[in-house]
């Protein structure tokens, strides 16, 4: 008759062998999970960024201290809050564009007006002198360039004060808003 053992009996056998397997099935499970973890941080810092808003240029909509998560590389449609750099300023801004590539406009008196679908709808800003005076030749706003305004006009340093936010400037589109906790 054939020796049959029990399950019981093979494991009282030999417990190292048993715990050397299970060490490095761990060791080999949390290698595969640290690798996939690096992996998707790389992808996450590659396609997303995290920024904080300082100042109430955009508010209601974001508040000072609020972090934004924003995606790069993203299209730029009007109405978009986008992060962006400015030459001479050391911090992003985000804003919201009005003006995108091939809106008509016209200055006068210091003064912008964007036309919006063939002067459907209008938007009308004070510009500073030296933009005003920039922007005096044109008539719509140049390919690559975009006309960047804050939620909050009265307080914001937009494009009224250092005129298009080129393409290559913006990091991207504004996706989610993480409220400041208190």
């Amino acid at each position: 008759m054939p020796n049959v053992r029990s399950r019981q009996a093979k494991k009282a056998e030999n417990p190292y062998k048993r715990s050397v397997t299970k060490s490095l099935v761990l060791t080999i499970l949390t290698l595969f999970l640290l690798v996939v973890m690096f992996i998707s941080g790389q992808f996450v810092r590659k396609t997303y960024s995290l920024h904080p808003i300082s100042g109430t240029s955009m508010a209601p909509t974001l508040t000072e201290k609020n972090m934004v998560l924003v995606k790069k590389k993203a299209k730029i449609m009007r109405y978009d809050v986008i992060a962006f750099s400015v030459d001479g300023e050391k911090e992003k801004f985000v804003k919201r564009v009005i003006g995108i590539p091939g809106d008509k406009l016209f200055i006068r008196n210091d003064r912008i007006v964007l036309s919006i679908d063939d002067f459907e709808a209008t938007y009308t800003f004070q510009l500073s002198p030296s933009i005003s005076e920039e922007f005096k030749d044109l008539t719509t706003v140049p390919n690559d360039m975009y006309f960047a305004i804050g939620d909050h006009v009265d307080v914001s340093k937009d494009s009224r004060a250092f005129g298009f936010v080129s393409k290559e400037s913006i990091e991207g589109t504004v996706q989610f808003d993480f409220p400041t906790l208190k």
